[in-house]
C-alpha cells in the first residue's frame, strides 16, 4: 500500500469508531500524517493534537461540533471535572462550546490549554479534589465530568446572574451533601451570602438549612434580620421546576419584552385580512413555498419537481446508487404538501384563537413525515417521540439541548409560548424556540416554520415564505439569538417577511 493508501485508512477507521480528535502519537507515522495534514485531513486541536475532517469541510465548523470530544482527548491525562461558571451553564441546559472552560484537576497543575478558534481551558488544581463530588452528564452527545449541584452552589460567591437563580431555584440540593462540604473548609461569610442568594431566587426551604448549617458548625452569628422565619416556608413542598426550564422560561419572557419594545409599532402598521382572503392567499403560494421551505433544509429539488408532484403527474421509477435520495427528495415534497394543508385546517378551527399545543407539533411533525414513513424511509416510532441523541447544527456555536431535557422543554414551550398575547411575537417565538430546542432528528425548520404560519394566519397575517437565497440572512439572524441573545434581528428578519407577504 502507498503512503496515501495507509493513511486514508488509518482515517477511515477512526471516523469509522466516531474518534474525530487523536493525539500525534496515534496517527501511524509522521508521512502519513504530513500527507492527511496536506490533503486536508487534519487539523490541529491542541498541541500535540489533531482534529478529523473532510478536505471539502471548513476547519472551524468541524471545530464547533467536535469540541467536547477534543476537550475530553485532551484532558484525557487528567482527572478531572467542569467548576464554577462551566458547571453552571450546563446545569443550566447549555450544551456550546464555552469560550474560557473552567476545569479542576486532581493532578498538580495550573494552566491554560489552547484550542482553535481562541477557546481555552484553564485548569486549576484542587487539593480537596474528591471523585465522589462528580457526576457524569451528556453534553452534545459525550460524557463530560461536572462538579455536582451542591459542589456548584457553595462556590457560589460572588455575582448573582439570571442564570445563577434559575440554577438555585430549580435544583432539588441534598441539605446533608451541602453540609458534608461545608464541614471540610467552613466559610461562613460566603455561606450567609448564598443565604441571601437562595431568598432571591425564592428558596425560603434552602435558605432555613443554610442558617442551621453555617450555625451547627461555627460561631458565626446571622443577624436577626437576615433570619429566615418559620411561617416564610410553605407548609407544602415546594414544587421545583429543572434550572434548564426556568432559564427557558425567563428567556421568552425577556425575548418577548425586547421585540414588544421593538417592533409594537411597526406591528400595528401590518394590515389584518379576512379568514377566506388568507387561505386563498396560502394555497397559491403552496408550490413556492413547498420548494423554499424544503430546499433552506438542503434537499436537493428542483420548482419543476415540486410542481409535477403537487399537479398529481405520474413520474417513472428510478433506479441507481442514488435512488434512496431521490425518494427521500419526493417523500419531502409530498410531506411538505400534506403538512401545509393540515396547517390550513387548523387555521380554520382555530380563526382568532391561535393555539400550539404539544398536540398540534406531534399532528404536524407526523404528516410532514408521513409519506416517508409510508415508503419505510423512517418508522412510526421516530414519528410519535422526540430525539433519542444529541442534536447538531453546522456552522454555529450553538448545541440545542440534550434529550433528556426535550420533554420538560417542549412542556413548558406551550405554556411559556401560549402566555404571549401579541400574536405576531407569538408566532415569531414560536419558531425561534421549536429550533432552539430541536425536539426531533430531522424537521425542525420545516415544523417551525409551519407553526409560525399557522399562528399568523390564525390571527389574520398573511403567510410568508423565507426563499432559499435569504438562506444566510436567515440562519444568521437565528444565530444571533441563539448565541448572542439577541433576538431583535431574527424578528426583524421575519416583520420584514411579514410587510412583503401582506402587500
Amino acid at each position: 500500500m502507498t503512503i496515501r493508501e495507509k493513511a486514508l485508512t488509518w482515517w477511515g477507521s477512526q471516523a469509522k469508531k466516531d474518534k474525530y480528535v487523536v493525539s500525534a502519537a496515534e496517527i501511524p507515522d509522521r508521512r502519513q500524517r504530513e500527507y492527511l495534514k496536506k490533503a486536508g485531513y487534519l487539523f490541529p486541536a491542541a498541541r500535540g493534537y489533531w482534529a478529523l475532517k473532510q478536505p471539502e469541510d471548513d476547519a472551524e465548523e468541524v471545530f464547533l461540533l467536535i469540541y467536547w470530544q477534543a476537550v475530553e482527548k485532551v484532558l484525557s491525562s487528567f482527572t478531572w471535572s467542569l467548576r464554577g461558571a462551566s458547571a453552571l451553564a450546563i446545569y443550566n441546559g447549555a450544551q456550546a462550546a464555552q469560550d474560557h472552560l473552567l476545569v479542576r484537576t486532581k493532578e498538580k497543575t495550573n494552566w491554560t490549554l489552547t484550542l482553535p478558534l481562541g477557546f481555552t481551558v484553564n485548569l486549576r488544581y484542587d487539593s480537596y479534589f474528591d471523585e465522589r463530588l462528580i457526576k457524569n452528564m451528556e453534553v452534545a452527545g459525550r460524557s463530560i465530568p461536572i462538579d455536582i449541584p451542591e459542589l456548584v452552589f457553595t462556590e457560589l460567591d460572588k455575582a448573582t446572574p439570571k442564570e445563577v437563580q434559575s440554577f438555585v431555584a430549580g435544583t432539588n440540593f441534598d441539605r446533608l451533601l451541602i453540609e458534608a462540604i461545608y464541614a471540610r473548609k467552613p466559610k461562613p461569610v460566603v455561606f450567609n451570602r448564598l443565604v441571601g442568594l437562595a431568598k432571591k431566587a425564592g428558596r425560603p426551604d434552602l435558605a432555613v438549612n443554610l442558617e442551621k448549617i453555617i450555625e451547627a458548625h461555627t460561631h458565626y452569628q446571622i443577624a436577626k434580620r437576615e433570619t429566615v422565619k418559620a411561617e416564610e416556608i410553605s407548609a407544602k413542598p415546594q414544587v421545583i421546576h429543572p434550572p434548564w426550564v426556568i432559564r427557558q422560561e425567563e428567556q421568552i419572557k425577556e425575548f418577548e419584552a425586547a421585540l414588544e419594545k421593538g417592533l409594537k409599532t411597526k406591528i400595528s402598521r401590518i394590515k389584518k385580512r379576512p379568514l377566506k382572503e388568507l387561505l386563498t392567499q396560502a394555497r397559491e403560494h403552496k408550490k413556492y413555498d413547498t420548494y423554499h421551505s424544503t430546499t433552506l433544509e438542503g434537499y436537493q429539488i428542483t420548482p419543476e419537481q415540486v410542481e409535477a408532484l403537487l399537479s398529481g403527474i405520474v413520474q417513472e421509477e428510478e433506479s441507481g446508487p442514488d435512488y434512496l435520495d431521490k425518494q427521500r427528495n419526493r417523500m419531502a415534497i409530498v410531506g411538505y404538501s400534506e403538512a401545509f394543508d393540515f396547517v390550513l385546517e387548523q387555521v380554520e378551527n382555530d380563526f382568532e384563537k391561535p393555539n400550539i399545543s404539544e398536540q398540534l407539533v406531534k399532528e404536524t411533525y407526523a404528516k410532514l413525515f408521513k409519506p416517508s414513513l409510508d415508503a419505510k424511509i423512517v418508522d412510526l416510532i421516530s414519528l410519535t417521540t422526540y430525539r433519542n441523541i444529541a442534536a447538531f447544527i453546522r456552522g454555529t456555536n450553538y448545541i440545542p439541548p440534550s434529550w433528556e431535557k426535550l420533554p420538560d422543554l417542549m412542556s413548558d414551550y406551550e405554556q411559556s409560548i401560549g402566555a404571549i398575547k401579541n400574536p405576531v411575537i407569538k408566532a415569531i417565538l414560536a419558531h425561534f424556540y421549536f429550533v432552539a430546542i430541536h425536539p426531533y432528528i430531522d424537521g425542525n425548520g420545516r415544523t417551525a416554520r409551519l407553526l409560525m404560519n399557522y399562528t399568523l394566519l390564525s390571527a389574520g397575517y398573511s403567510w410568508i415564505t423565507i426563499r432559499a437565497d435569504q438562506r444566510a440572512e436567515y440562519f444568521g439572524a437565528l444565530n444571533k439569538g441563539t448565541v448572542g441573545g439577541d433576538i431583535l434581528p431574527f424578528g426583524e428578519f421575519i416583520l420584514t417577511m411579514l410587510k412583503s407577504a401582506g402587500k
